[in-house]
């Protein structure tokens, strides 16, 4: 019968449609020119859009490794002036 042989097939399409992530990845893209004039300024005085999704990284501050294109990083020392920005 075709039917027990399908069945490891069958269920292994199963698990693999169960890992699949739910997420999308933002069409839009991140440009760190862009924001560059903010190098230099303390984080307190800057304002950025909340659309714009962004993550401030102090000295010692845990991040995760997970890659997102149009997010902005921050880079401040421990006394809150931007030194870096990148993407992702």
């Amino acid at each position: 019968m075709m039917f027990p042989r399908m069945l490891p097939l069958i269920a292994a399409a199963s698990i693999l449609a169960a890992c699949e992530s739910g997420e999308t990845v933002s069409k839009r893209v991140c440009d760190p020119q862009a924001h560059q004039a903010l190098v230099g300024k303390n984080i307190g005085e800057v304002t950025l859009p909340r659309e714009l999704p962004q993550r401030v990284i102090s000295p010692g501050d845990m991040v995760t490794e997970d890659y997102n294109p149009a997010r902005l990083n921050i880079f401040v020392d421990a006394k809150g002036w931007i030194g870096r920005i990148s993407c992702g």
